[in-house]
């Protein structure tokens, strides 16, 4: 296949409406944990995936090889793998999303796959991960990748902020015209809530080290972050009234700090280390 090297000016292109394909009902939900999606024919779950178009209609599919750039490449696991062709210079993007994921009852959840972007030199296609907590809230995107991948590799586990019952995630690919990009084995962990814990505020931080701001979630509503430094002194007071959001840090010196959160479950301390 001939690579076509007339590139494509990067104008933003708006659409009237975004399209959704449905693969299956739109309520149904996973509720077990660990959930792995193999993407394989066989996989329980596979057509309760959706896709949302948001530049043009290129599609995911379920392939046993690459579109481009797989010769000898097979799945990571199994026999397929999702596939996103990529196929032109249109900046074609297209979000495959999860089924809803029932994560009320859990205290962290950790998303991690396998994936290949590999290079078509010079083009290389955008990875990226988003989460929402319910069809109606916006999409938040907590994970990129923009490098050049050949080889099978783990994403890492990438932490999901603000547990819900109504939980989402997707993956979605920008083409560049990059080999076709292909993700396999995605499992998502989770830690539940004991009682004791329902009746006390738990709260994640990160990233950690920060440099600017500090995104957070709470099983509660956190009314105010207080910052200590390493004497004890308090630096900063932010009032919130929110279970999730994020406070700014850029101001602070580089070192060691404390955030105590407080809630009317209690307080939650934290040590951050700031950049």
């Amino acid at each position: 296949m001939f690579k076509n090297y007339t590139k494509i000016l990067r104008t933003p292109k708006v659409a009237a409406a975004f399209a959704l394909f449905a693969f299956g009902a739109a309520n149904s939900q996973v509720a077990t944990f660990p959930w792995t999606e193999t993407f394989e024919d066989t996989s329980p779950t596979r057509e309760l995936w959706t896709q949302i178009y948001e530049v043009n209609n290129m599609s995911w599919t379920f392939a046993t090889a690459p579109s481009t750039g797989g010769s000898g490449v097979t799945a990571y696991q199994g026999s397929k793998m999702a596939n996103y062709p990529a196929t032109s210079h249109n900046f074609d993007k297209t979000k495959l999303v999860s089924p809803v994921l029932d994560l009320s009852n859990m205290a962290t959840a950790t998303l991690s796959f396998h994936y290949r972007n590999p290079l078509w030199n010079p083009d290389q296609n955008w990875l990226r991960i988003f989460y929402r907590t319910s069809a109606e809230s916006p999409w938040v995107q907590i994970s990129e990748f923009h490098s050049n991948v050949g080889a099978w590799t783990s994403s890492g586990n990438i932490d999901l902020p603000t547990p819900s019952a109504t939980y989402q995630i997707a993956v979605e690919c920008e083409t560049d015209y990059g080999y076709s990009t292909t993700v396999d084995a995605l499992v998502i962990e989770t830690t539940s809530l004991s009682v004791a814990e329902k009746n006390t505020l738990t709260a994640r931080f990160y990233p950690n080290p920060a440099s600017d701001r500090v995104f957070f979630s709470a099983n509660d509503e956190i009314g105010t972050i207080a910052i200590y430094n390493q004497l004890g002194q308090k630096v900063s007071v932010q009032n919130l009234g929110l279970n999730h959001g994020s406070i700014d840090v850029s101001q602070l010196a580089p070192g060691y700090y404390i955030l105590k959160a407080d809630s009317q479950k209690g307080t939650f301390s934290y040590k951050l280390i700031k950049n």
